[in-house]
């Protein structure tokens, strides 16, 4: 371990090392579940331990100026991904269900837990929750969590595109005459299309409320102008009436209610489905 400076503890050469191989490895067959109310990637500690004993591994581990440390046993593989969690670049976790946090209540009430309407109730994105110790093993039901997330390169380069774009804009009074009003037609266009938009929108608006009164149950223009579909689906159909946007919402409640079901048994059967694979 590196010497620890003042403020955030500095993480280890070698323990980097491993997480860069680990990371992304396709062996982890990593899921995403739902942490603190962001998505993050998690896998079975059972899958790193076989990713650490592959021959992958190996080779990597013998390339010139490589700080992978040597692995010949199981044992050499759980003291050196217990390098994660010594980092903090990987937590061990736990997944929530309805069922398993109902559980844990009836045994120990005093137990802080998420109430049952806060976990997650998207489809195959499990809730989890952090657990004090740290146990590494081929268990099945040992999950951990990525801390860490190594920089790509695109991030340094729309980095960069992002200081060019500012730096520009600060210039703008230096740029040819032809290019400044090339940028004052654009942004006239662009202002322009955004009038029309707010414009269409209060229009649609005063002819539903008029029609509603006099000719219910009332009359849209792009019903789906604010649906979540796509810019050319916004504008298709032309028209319709609100009896079918009071059906959508019918059937969307009925779906969600569905999903909530199916999620309370979706990690079950992940866990069922991988032990298989």
């Amino acid at each position: 371990m590196s010497a620890q400076p003042q403020g955030a503890p500095a993480k280890s050469p070698t323990a980097l090392a491993i997480a860069s191989f680990l990371r992304h490895n396709s062996q982890l067959k990593m899921r995403q579940g739902v942490l603190n109310g962001k998505r993050q990637d998690f896998f079975r500690s059972k899958r790193a331990l076989r990713a650490l004993q592959s021959p992958e591994y190996a080779s990597s581990q013998k390339k010139k100026g490589s700080l992978l440390p040597p692995i010949a046993s199981e044992e050499d593989a759980i003291r050196v991904f217990k390098e994660l969690p010594l980092n903090s670049l990987a937590i061990r976790v736990e997944l929530l269900t309805r069922k398993t946090v109902e559980a844990k209540r009836a045994s120990n009430p005093e137990v802080q837990l998420p109430p049952t309407s806060a976990l997650s109730k998207v489809k195959g994105v499990p809730t989890l929750s952090f657990v004090r110790e740290q146990v590494v093993s081929s268990d099945d039901d040992i999950y951990y969590v990525w801390i860490w997330e190594r920089v790509h390169w695109t991030a340094y380069l729309y980095a960069g595109l992002i200081a060019a774009a500012i730096f520009a804009v600060v210039l703008f009074p230096l740029w040819p005459p032809i290019l400044r009003l090339g940028v004052w037609y654009l942004s006239m266009g662009m202002l322009g299309l955004l009038a029309a938009f707010f414009a269409m929108s209060i229009v649609r608006l005063i002819l539903f409320g008029i029609t509603y009164f006099a000719a219910p149950p009332g009359f849209w223009i792009f019903p789906n102008l604010f649906e979540d579909v796509g810019f050319v689906d916004s504008f298709i159909p032309l028209y319709a009436w609100n009896v079918e946007q009071e059906k959508k919402k019918k059937k969307k409640k009925k779906v969600i209610a569905t999903v909530t079901a199916v999620t309370e048994e979706e990690p079950a059967a992940s866990d069922q489905k991988e032990n298989k694979s």
